[in-house]
């Protein structure tokens, strides 16, 4: 990597330009390999969102896409740094881009990165002295190898295994992904006190726990209502029999949803289905679904659920703080493009769809309606299987 002072001149007054057209100047900049330039306005521009007090550094140097693509965004790492990495030696074997290593060592005593691709680690390497960052060790190694080797013992070994295969598709199974933490996982925890897996949120969480057999914390993480990652901690000293399930959803405002639930007990709950639809409609937010809390979202609100497999609840008093999207009912709609017309003067608004023989958008085209507006149709299937659609109000979202 010939990183210089020149040429950080050369990509920061080119920031505002297409990249593509940038990379069809090669002849005319002959000094510059332009497909990198053209690699650091698009890592720019993804920080920005993705990476914004990374994106302040002029001289944080980027990655090739996959690379950017994989790494936590800086909301995830800032929660799992301060969950998890508060005071800690840590080794983050999996070290890619090293965002997780970068926020963990705001909170660690020290973090050994370790990345085997000799690129990724030189820029890794590079963007901690630039962001100023002195208690991260560097190892340009196989992170298997290095801990097999290593005398060291870690209070937490972090990873986040490559979910690509050999021909570069996805995968999200713990066996198919790299390191194969299944593997290693008695080695792993000999070396480590704790061990923090993060996973697609595709995974199966009950399959995942019992391939792992030492879970004894699980964290869903969703930001802005969408599920980015599930957190596995795995404990040296022996597994949890019913581990916690923490299911966090991380608001656009920077407050956090947070609720935290028993797996086994969620099972033996009782709650109680509403046989019609009260004045306020619930969905919970998208951690709660994938933990599947769902008799526990009942109890915890003291909301009736709506239909077994028709994850929303109702109540006649509007439930404060739910960890969710909140509606008030409007009224009940016949379902014909004709009939909702006359509610919907404007032809414009938001559909969902729970346990309804139609797809969101295939309701939408039935009802000659286009997205937009501030009110909602839910369709939706109730307690004694009748099929109904609502007009309603958001009054709280995720």
């Amino acid at each position: 990597m010939n990183w210089s002072d020149e040429l950080k001149e050369f990509i920061l007054s080119n920031r505002g330009k297409d990249p593509l057209s940038l990379v069809l100047q090669q002849k005319k900049h002959p000094q510059w390999d332009m497909k990198f330039v053209a690699q650091q306005i698009e890592g720019y521009r993804m920080a920005q969102d993705k990476l914004p007090s990374v994106a302040l550094c002029d001289d944080f140097v980027y990655p090739p896409k996959l690379n950017r693509e994989q790494c936590s965004s800086e909301t995830t790492a800032l929660f799992k740094a301060t969950e998890y990495a508060k005071g800690k030696h840590i080794a983050d074997i999996t070290g890619g881009l090293g965002i997780d290593s970068l926020f963990m060592a705001k909170q660690a005593i020290a973090v050994n990165y370790i990345e085997q691709n000799e690129e990724l680690n030189t820029i890794a390497t590079h963007n901690f002295k630039a962001l100023g960052i002195d208690n991260i060790i560097t190892h340009c190694t196989d992170s298997i190898e290095f801990l097999k080797n290593t005398d060291k013992h870690f209070d937490l070994i972090y990873a986040d295994p490559a979910r690509r295969d050999e021909k570069g598709r996805k995968v999200s199974a713990l066996e198919n992904c790299t390191p194969n933490i299944l593997e290693n996982i008695d080695m792993l925890l000999d070396k480590a006190d704790m061990l923090l897996i993060k996973s697609s949120p595709m995974l199966d969480i009950a399959e995942a726990v019992a391939q792992l057999k030492h879970v004894c914390e699980i964290t869903i993480v969703a930001v802005k209502n969408e599920c980015k990652e599930i957190l596995f901690l795995c404990s040296a000293s022996g597994a949890d029999t019913s581990p916690q399930c923490h299911c966090i959803n991380i608001k656009s405002n920077g407050t956090m949803d947070r609720i935290t639930f028993d797996r086994q007990k969620e099972t033996t709950l009782s709650i109680h289905y509403s046989a019609n639809i009260e004045q306020y409609i619930y969905e919970p937010n998208v951690a709660l679904l994938k933990a599947g809390a769902f008799k526990t979202i009942s109890t915890i609100y003291d909301v009736k659920k709506i239909h077994r497999n028709t994850h929303l609840y109702t109540s006649e008093n509007k439930i404060e703080h739910f960890a969710g999207r909140t509606f008030k009912v409007i009224k009940e709609l016949h379902p014909s493009a004709k009939e909702v017309a006359k509610d919907i003067t404007n032809g414009r608004v938001h559909v969902i769809t729970r346990n309804y023989p139609m797809t969101s958008e295939e309701l939408q085209k039935k009802l000659r309606l286009k997205e937009g507006g501030d009110l909602y149709i839910i369709g939706l299937t109730k307690c004694d299987e009748k099929k109904a659609i609502y007009l309603c109000e958001a009054i709280c979202d995720t």
